[in-house]
Parts: C-alpha cells; structure tokens; sequence
C-alpha cells in the first residue's frame, strides 16, 4: 500500500496531470509544454515563440543547463521508475501517446485522435507518422504494443506492471491504429497512458531485451524526446543532449546539454546555486525561499502541489462513529495557523479529500476554525469532556511538527491526542494490518492527476487495508456506487458530476480531518527559462533555454 508518495517556471504558472478529453487535438504539438512531459499548452505562456530566424541564431549559441536535484535518479526505464527524480531525467528524453494541459486534461502527443467505444471499455488511438526513435527505428502500432505488452508481463518484474492493470490487450488495427482493451469499463484510461510510465520506447531495445536478459534497460534509454541519453556517472550526474532529427522541429532543443546533479542536502543545492554552479534547484525549503527571491539574479516559484496532507480516522473505534465527533476534530484545527507555523506559510487549506489542481476537483465548504462550535458538538455527542487518543506520524521532521501542531489543537476541546513517531515503512505496515490505527498524518497525492485515483483508494468499501489505503474503514454505499458508476461513464460531464457528488458527500462525513494541500517552491537563475516542474515537484527542461 502507498500511504502518500507522486509549474512553468517563466516564471508564470503551475502545470498538472489529468483524465477525460475532447476525441482530437492539433496535428501539431503545442508550442508550449507542460504536466508529465512535453506537449501540453501552459496556463500562462511566459512569453511568444521567436521567429524560426531567431530560433536559429539562439541554437547556434546554446549553452549547457544544470539542474540540482535532491537524489539520483534510480532508472532511466520510464516503466521500472515511481520516483520524480528519475521522471525528470527522462522528460527529455521519452513521449508517450498523451501528455496533460494545466486543465488535467490529456491531450494527443504521439497519438493525434482517440476514440472511446460506448461502454469505455475501449479506446482506439490514431498515431502520429513521421516520428523516429533516436537509434533511427520508427514509432508505429507495433512499438505501443510491444511497449504495454512488455510491461504487463510479469516475469520481467518492472516497478509500474500494476499501474497497467486495466488492460485487458492491446490491438493493432495497422500501423497508424492500435486499440487498448480494458478488463472493465474505464473512463480513467486516458490519465494512466498520458502518465510518464506509458511513454514509449524503442522497440529494438525491448527486442535486445528479450533476446539477452543482462541487457540493462535501465541504462539504456531510447526515446522519441528532443534529448537523446549521453552519460551516467554514478552519483555524479545523467548527461543528455540535442537529438537532431526530432520530430517536432518547432520545439527542437535549445540547449547544448542538460546535466543532472544529485545533491542530496538542500544546503548544498542553494550555496551551489547562488556560487553559479547550477541554474535550477528543486524542492527549496521553505525557510530558504523568501531570501532567494529577493535575489534579482534569482526566480522562485510556489504553487500548490497535489498533495492532501489529513488526519486519518479509524472508524471502527467506537468513539469517532458519531460524525458529530468527526466533524468537531475539524472544525477543532486552525488550519492557517499551522500553515503559517509548520510551513511558513506556503500552502492552502484543504477543503476536499483531494488538492485543487487535480483534474476533477469540486471546491467544497472548509472546516473553518471554530472551538466553541467543535466543544459543542463534542457535548452533543456525548463526550463533553473529550477523550483521549494516539496520533501515529512518520518520523520526518515535517511530519512530526504538524502531528504535534495538531495534538496541541485538539487538546484544546478536550481530546488528547498522544504522538507516536515510526519509520514510514513500519507506519505503512501498521496501517495496513490495523496494528491498533487510531488516527494518523496521512498525505496522499494521485499518481495519475485526475480524481478516481485520488478518492477511491482511500474512501471505496473495495480499499480497505492492506490491498489498498482506507485504512480508516470509512464506507458508504452512495460513495461507492457514485465512485463505480463514475468510471464506468465514458461521458465527461456525467462523470464528472458524479465524482463532485462523492467529494461533497466524503467532506460532509468527515472521515478525516482535512489539513492543507502544500506548495511546491522551485529556484532558478533569470538567465534560464521554459521550465517546467510537475505538482509533484518533477522538473521538465525539454523546452528550456539559457541565455
């Protein structure tokens, strides 16, 4: 189980994942890019594509763009890989058949149309012509297939086989059509093949595979991206440069060479920062941002990432099965107080089980900070004066100032709560086996950007613990049937509605306390832009450039 894991740096706006679409999109793949890879247009361009006159010139006097990331990336694999460090890397380098708008909307890439059959059980793709592979192989139905079927099969143990597991088959119609088949009705299809893991990669390299089981895919990256792989220094850096004959030569590479440090201390990153030695910086702390903002050689951005971070309930235990209960925890927390305290002030107050921008979000009510009103609700459900509870975190730093933040809340309208700190593997594992959950700090954030993904692993009946993450035991008949039905329609709209049903429903029982939804902060130097950074943090410089 995964208890909680998965921004145009112009530096403008904050670029997302998401689900359903519209059934086409331009033959051509827009100017600016975006979400889990290139492809996507921004929210907010940061400013006009140059003339191709211009474009040239500037190519002729590209330079090098160093990126500091806080480890090294584990795979170059998009399939074997959960990790945003390596996702980042391999932006550069790999497609797939979608890519997301800022809307969390996917939108063709690889694929120029698809088609949904009635019951979305099906989902044809039109595929681009004309694209090649950087060892010159040609992209067609073939290589999706062999791709999604190399995947799925289990004796080659890939990390991503079960995020695919909707797949039935997958058909190819002739060389420019291939229809995926699910195993069920899934209108969520779309958000998993625009995800990083369903991006293509060579067919001769899946062959070389599969004739010699030594051959490291994981260090052999082969894609259709405008970068192509030069070197791997273990712990030093992931080099990768221009591939001349990419395919869009709109967006062709504007850079000599993109390098990934790993630089573990964020310290380090910062000083290497200001002392020149890098020109992006991810995951900047908190504390660190103000100063480096105020910096004119410097941009910082800050926009609200995916995650929810929450306080678990279990209820199964007798005292939180009255909602009044759990109403009460929430309206018990001032969420801008912790916000500004824990986090120094970036983030926002969560008022839904999932963050704003992940595609399908219906703003809801917040539990607005109301003692009084929670110290009366406590009395109205017969436990005046409180009670006492255990409030298990992970034993970050981070995690265990907001779990203390939060107890000492709570133990302002009577309930105290005791914090109990553990490794995150043996919180997860507790959790999963109901070793006596009673609350907890959970984050969770939705791998595919859209709202299935964020909700039913937590609230249907079906994801009670260990298979999945309601380890709460929250269940309700209507949240299931809305949930089920909802990815059963291939009808945005419809579907839509009916997962804004479930967010309402879920917010109004109350079977967590909702806290806030973080903001990412990223730093660069002016001299670099078109960068782009997923929610989660993930970096994307395909399109960037360095004056």
């Amino acid at each position: 189980m995964k208890k909680g894991r998965g921004l145009q740096i112009g530096l403008s706006c904050i670029l997302l994942a998401g689900m359903l679409a519209a059934c086409s999109a331009p033959a051509e793949k827009p100017k600016e890019t975006a979400a889990t890879g290139s492809g996507a247009p921004a929210a907010t361009p940061p400013s006009s594509t140059p003339p191709a006159a211009a474009q040239t010139e500037k190519q002729a006097e590209a330079k090098t763009i160093t990126l500091a990331m806080e480890a090294e990336p584990i795979s170059m694999d998009p399939q074997n890989v959960t990790d945003g460090n390596s996702i980042s890397v391999q932006s550069t380098m790999y497609e797939g058949l979608l890519t997301f708008t800022d809307k969390m909307e996917p939108v063709p890439l690889l694929a120029t149309e698809y088609k949904f059959n009635e019951n979305a059980t099906e989902l044809t793709f039109t595929l681009r012509e004309g694209v090649t592979f950087h060892d010159g192989s040609p992209f067609n139905a073939d290589v999706v297939k062999a791709n999604l079927d190399f995947v799925l099969d289990e004796k080659n143990g890939l990390a991503r086989r079960n995020f695919f597991s909707f797949i039935k088959e997958v058909v190819v119609k002739d060389p420019t059509h291939v229809t995926i088949v699910a195993t069920s009705p899934n209108s969520t299809m779309l958000s998993y093949l625009a995800h990083p893991a369903a991006s293509m990669k060579s067919l001769e390299v899946i062959k070389k595979k599969k004739a010699d089981p030594n051959f490291n895919l994981d260090r052999n990256p082969v894609g259709t991206g405008p970068y192509k792989f030069a070197e791997w220094k273990d712990n030093q850096y992931v080099k990768v440069v221009p591939f001349e004959n990419y395919w869009n030569k709109d967006l062709k590479a504007k850079a000599e060479s993109i390098v990934y440090k790993p630089v573990i201390e964020a310290s380090t990153r910062i000083n290497m920062l200001k002392a020149g030695e890098t020109d992006i910086v991810t995951k900047l702390p908190t504390l660190n941002a103000k100063e480096i903002a105020s910096d004119s050689k410097f941009n910082v951005f800050t926009g609200p990432s995916l995650n929810v971070y929450y306080v678990g309930i279990n209820m199964r235990e007798k005292k939180y099965q009255d909602k009044k209960v759990r109403q009460a925890m929430n309206y018990a927390i001032n969420k801008d107080e912790l916000i500004a305290g824990v986090l120094d002030g970036y983030g926002k107050v969560a008022d839904s089980p999932i963050a704003p921008n992940t595609y399908g979000y219906a703003q809801q009510k917040v539990y607005e900070y109301n003692p009084d009103l929670a110290k009366k609700m406590l009395a109205e459900a017969g436990v005046k004066d409180g009670f006492e509870a255990t409030l298990w975190t992970r034993n970050s730093s981070e995690f265990i100032a907001i779990a203390e933040n939060v107890a000492m809340q709570l133990g302002k309208v009577g309930i105290k709560a005791k914090v109990q700190a553990f490794e995150s593997g043996t919180l997860f594992d507790m959790l999963d086996n109901n070793k006596g959950t009673d609350l907890w700090i959970g984050r969770w954030s939705p791998g595919t950007g859209e709202v299935d993904y964020g909700i039913r692993p937590n609230f249907h009946t079906k994801s009670f613990g260990p298979a999945n993450n309601n380890s709460g035991f929250y269940s309700n008949p209507q949240v299931d049937k809305l949930l089920d039905d909802a990815i059963s329609t291939a009808n945005k709209e419809e579907s839509l509605k009916k997962y804004a049903e479930v967010q309402k429903i879920i917010v109004e029982d109350a079977p967590w306390v909702f806290l806030h939804v973080p903001e990412n902060i990223v730093a660069k130097t002016s001299s670099v832009s078109n960068v782009m950074v997923l929610p989660s943090d993930t970096v994307i410089v395909d399109n960037a450039e360095k004056k």
